[in-house]
């Protein structure tokens, strides 16, 4: 494994922190040669909330991937989720003095500058993650993914925003730092997990990637091939653990290995089978049916499905959804979740595991890793082609390369 084309990406999440060592080969495919991973009980729908347990478990999931890849981890690039997060589009033109202009790089990173000009991130308390584009429009006509290289006499960007509440951005950065790391740059959950799961023929069609985690269910939605929303709720897998904690009167662990040993989205799939329980603070078991614990777990489920459907509804998402749904994250394993899905929104659903690598395929090859797969292809998506491949421990690395450093510029002025 060479330094100069690595990646490494660091995961926090509600329960787990991960961390994965890419290797990008000269095809470009993508080995994963390091792994680690520690439990996490310091953030809470993605807000800190417990600093040092965050600064402990990033180290234990960082030694370990550092002793499996056998090098040094001081970069990383790291994940945004939860309900701070938000979008936006928005649209920019430049008028060139020529009617036959070849569209430059420089000439995309002026559409950029002047959508994140228009961002103050002090007086609004935001941080901008990404500033992606959907696509360009050439002399008011044409509509291109790539304009390098064209030739127009005017370029029209279209844009979708990411921001994050600018002292959950900062608290997560400092946690990271804490921990002995530099934070290369964040990758936004939703978008991480749709690079890990979605195909190009579904983004043409219109689909919506739901990542349901421990602590946050991470929306994306996309159309025409690019992203049009995101949205992050605060509710995940951890509320129907407390559910089944609550109705049965149990710990919060054994709640988890009840959902996990005999769990399922639908009553229809649950046996006659009995389960003996033993209640907070008793020495004595008693016995609940299997019934009963699923009837709790489709409830919740339902509700967060229902949640998700009526914010597209009101943002009129919903019916440009004509490709259907993929679920993925934790939450996914769930057995017959997609049945659950589908009667709720009445849309095909799939569910949606991390593809394009290799390597580890026995520990990350399942839904609760489609985000940090997804961090990995985002990443690599944004290397510089022309430049060889370089490690985000290197001082020259930039994941957003095309509008990174002017968007850090633009914040100076405000």
């Amino acid at each position: 494994m060479g330094k100069e084309n690595v990646l490494i990406v660091l995961d926090i999440g509600t329960s787990k922190i991960t961390t994965l060592v890419g290797d990008i080969d000269d095809t470009g495919e993508i080995h994963i040669v390091g792994f680690g991973e520690a439990y996490s009980s310091g953030i809470e729908k993605g807000i800190v909330v417990k600093p040092h347990d965050v600064i402990k478990a990033i180290r234990r999931s960082v030694d370990t991937a550092e002793n499996v890849a056998g090098t040094k981890i001081s970069g990383v690039i790291a994940n945004i989720s939860g309900y701070h997060i938000e979008c936006r589009n928005d649209i920019e033109k430049v008028e060139f003095n020529t009617s036959q202009k070849i569209v430059t790089q420089a000439d995309i990173n002026q559409l950029i500058q002047k959508v994140a000009s228009k961002i103050q991130p002090e007086k609004e308390n935001l941080e901008i993650i990404h500033i992606l584009p959907k696509k360009y429009i050439l002399d008011d006509e044409d509509e291109v993914i790539d304009p390098v290289g064209l030739v127009a006499s005017k370029l029209e960007g279209r844009f979708h925003i990411v921001l994050d509440k600018l002292n959950a951005y900062t608290n997560l950065k400092k946690v990271i730092e804490s921990a002995g790391l530099r934070v290369v740059d964040f990758v936004a959950n939703p978008v991480a997990s749709s690079y890990a799961t979605l195909y190009p023929e579904e983004k043409e069609m219109g689909i919506a990637v739901i990542d349901i985690g421990a602590g946050t269910t991470d929306v994306a939605v996309y159309k025409d091939g690019s992203i049009e929303y995101i949205k992050s709720f605060p509710v995940g897998g951890n509320q129907v653990t407390m559910d089944i904690a609550h109705r049965f009167k149990v710990s919060k662990d054994e709640a988890e290995n009840l959902k996990i040993d005999y769990g399922a989205a639908i009553t229809e799939a649950a046996q006659n089978e009995i389960i003996e329980v033993y209640p907070r603070g008793s020495e004595e078991p008693v016995h609940i049916d299997q019934i009963d614990l699923v009837d709790t777990i489709e409830a919740r489920l339902s509700e967060i499905f229902e949640i998700v459907k009526k914010d597209l509804e009101e943002k009129g998402i919903f019916e440009r959804i004509n490709g259907g749904i993929v679920l993925t994250g934790g939450v996914a394993n769930t057995f017959y979740i997609k049945e659950l899905a589908e009667s709720v929104f009445g849309l095909d659903v799939r569910i949606g595991k991390p593809k394009d690598y290799t390597g580890f395929s026995d520990k990350v090859a399942f839904p609760q890793y489609s985000t940090s797969i997804g961090m990995l292809l985002f990443a690599k998506s944004k290397l510089p082609a022309s430049s060889g491949i370089v490690t985000p421990n290197s001082s020259n690395f930039d994941i957003l390369r095309i509008g990174k450093s002017i968007i850090e510029k633009i914040k100076t002025i405000f």
